[in-house]
């Protein structure tokens, strides 16, 4: 086929106008999306969550970095790139045995 060719194809099957109804359809759509806040907010947060989320990524990576730096020598891997401190089984059960510890009067309980 030759380039003249198609382009008579292409321009017998061009589409010279709308179908009936288009602009009423169009508009209707837009009046829709203003009219129902939750696509607007939607949409708000959709374009504020592209630009903030690479800058929040970035920012907890860097915390990371600097916890994992920090870190105590025997700590784990994953308490110091969150950033908690060390707890041994003493501390954890110190609020038990404190409580099991103080001795309870007569006529009390």
């Amino acid at each position: 086929m030759s380039e003249t060719r198609i382009e008579e194809m292409l321009r017998a099957e061009r589409a010279t106008a709308f179908a009936p109804g288009f602009a009423w359809r169009v508009m209707h759509r837009l009046r829709a999306e203003t009219a129902d806040p939750r696509a607007a907010l939607a949409a708000g947060l959709q374009r504020y969550f592209v630009r903030l989320a690479p800058v929040a990524a970035l920012a907890a990576a860097a915390l990371v970095v600097v916890n994992v730096r920090a870190a105590g020598a025997g700590e784990s891997p994953v308490d110091a790139a969150l950033g908690l401190p060390g707890v041994t089984v003493e501390q954890a059960y110190a609020p038990y045995v404190d409580a099991a510890a103080t001795p309870q009067t007569e006529g009390q309980g």
